[in-house]
């Protein structure tokens, strides 16, 4: 009589756990908004691989958009493969790192460590703002303990109800039939289907890829022809990692010695621009390399590369100031291939290859422009002295930072807006001059293009900003 009420109760439960998977999968596909997520056809090509992945390389989009795999299997003659997601953090890195050992036999680890991911914000990895890249990756593993480990770790339990149920996290769309039309449509696409990606060819083209061993082409280019960036970015402190990711550092580290893997870290390029904007790009070598060598770990921060031996500088190689198209990714695979593969040869051909210091490398670069900041500001004192307090709110300031090495006082700025739409015909606008800075100044009522010209006195060529909507 036992055995018999104990199968009744179990095909109940059974029956009763398949309607509520049954329930979250329906949900899931008509509410959880993976259309144009590159994770899932990255780890959908993940899972279907048959060749065991000899070079595993995890981080952030800067690792899928800079480093191509498939120039690095020509090189090393080895499996190379990204398994890199949109700001990944370490505790990410670590569980997917645990996922790619399960199938394969991993000969070395490359484990790029990007500032704003180790920092405050994305670096606490438990505050509800920095789970939906950590989601983004869960959505797309396969059931296994190691999945469930990365779930029960990954936030406070006040959040678990939307790490195990995903369509949880779009609550707020739960009566939106629009919102629900419109996901439903886009898993209609053979490139959702197929766990493919688009993307525009260099010849202005529509092309549907799949695979490509994590790497995500992209040929777009800088917006305004220049890196420019609106709104300001604080500078990056003493110490700057956080303590959630310097424990997921310490177990990737002890992950890989326990299994007698081979771990490099490196520091993928990001633009001089976004760096020097930014400051303080040394506090955070300086912690990582501390920790290099408590670990006994390799190193290399491409950053500090000398530009005789790897020159990105060029904004043909870059679609924003942090990620390069597939022209800059074509460059730096190469020269990362040679120079890995110089390192495990022992060879001296890049001995000389790095700056002690991002600062030093600035020092020595002969003065440039990097790029154009601009923010809204509220100066109406140094930039219309004679108007009275109560007029300022029928005019916007924009302040105009350019990032450069260079002194202040050798720069000369022109900045014109679009007069006459037909025929292209711009007009001057006045410019308040402060040291690098330079401010202008519109009514409120006033929209339009602005486009700003900056040049170095005696430098060869100038800066050039198109088409900025103010």
């Amino acid at each position: 009589m036992w055995i018999r009420l104990f199968i009744l109760h179990f095909k109940k439960t059974v029956l009763f756990a398949s309607v509520i998977i049954a329930v979250t999968e329906a949900m899931n596909y008509l509410y959880v908004d993976d259309t144009r997520e590159f994770a899932r056809c990255m780890m959908r090509e993940f899972y279907e691989g048959k060749e065991n992945i000899d070079r595993l390389y995890l981080g952030s989009s800067h690792v899928f958009c800079d480093i191509d795999p498939a120039i690095l299997d020509e090189i090393n003659g080895e499996n190379n493969f990204n398994l890199a997601s949109n700001t990944q953090q370490l505790n990410t890195s670590y569980y997917l790192l645990k996922e790619a050992y399960k199938k394969n036999h991993i000969e070395r680890v490359y484990l790029d460590l990007y500032y704003l991911c180790t920092n405050a914000g994305p670096g606490n990895f438990h505050d509800y703002q920095s789970l939906p890249p950590s989601w983004t990756v869960l959505n797309q593993m396969r059931p296994s303990a190691n999945k469930l480990s990365y779930m029960l770790d990954l936030s406070s339990p006040k959040y678990y109800y939307m790490t195990f149920l995903p369509f949880m996290r779009y609550r707020e769309q739960l009566f939106n039939l629009d919102y629900v039309a419109e996901i439903v449509e886009g898993k209609q696409s053979d490139e959702w289907k197929n766990y493919a990606y688009s993307y525009t060819g260099p010849n202005g083209e529509d092309i549907i890829k799949r695979g490509g061993k994590g790497f995500r082409i992209y040929y777009g280019e800088l917006e305004y022809g220049g890196f420019c960036a609106k709104g300001e970015e604080a500078a990056i402190t003493e110490d700057p990692i956080t303590q959630e990711s310097l424990e997921y550092l310490q177990k990737i580290v002890e992950f890989c010695e326990e299994r007698d893997i081979l771990l490099i870290w490196i520091g993928c390029p990001i633009s001089d621009f976004q760096l020097v904007r930014n400051g303080g790009y040394d506090n955070y070598i300086r912690q990582v390399s501390e920790l290099a060598k408590q670990h006994q770990v390799s190193y290399y921060d491409f950053n500090l590369c000398k530009r005789e031996y790897l020159d990105v500088s060029q904004e043909q190689y870059w679609f924003d100031m942090g990620h390069m198209n597939a022209y800059g990714a074509e460059a730096f695979s190469q020269f990362l291939g040679n120079f890995l593969l110089a390192q495990e040869a022992g060879g001296n051909e890049y001995r000389d290859c790095f700056y002690s210091s991002y600062g030093e490398k600035v020092y020595n670069l002969q003065q440039e422009i990097y790029g154009l900041e601009i923010v809204r500001s509220k100066e109406y004192e140094r930039c219309m002295p004679q108007l009275p307090e109560e007029e300022w709110q029928d005019y916007v300031i924009y302040r105009l930072r350019f990032v450069t090495n260079a002194p202040e006082d050798i720069m000369d700025i022109g900045v014109s807006v679009v007069k006459d739409t037909v025929t292209g015909e711009r007009e001057e606008v006045a410019v308040v001059r402060e040291g690098i800075d330079a401010y202008v100044t519109f009514p409120v009522q006033e929209h339009g293009e602005m486009y700003v010209e900056a040049r170095l006195r005696g430098a060869a060529e100038g800066n050039s900003w198109i088409g900025i909507e103010y």
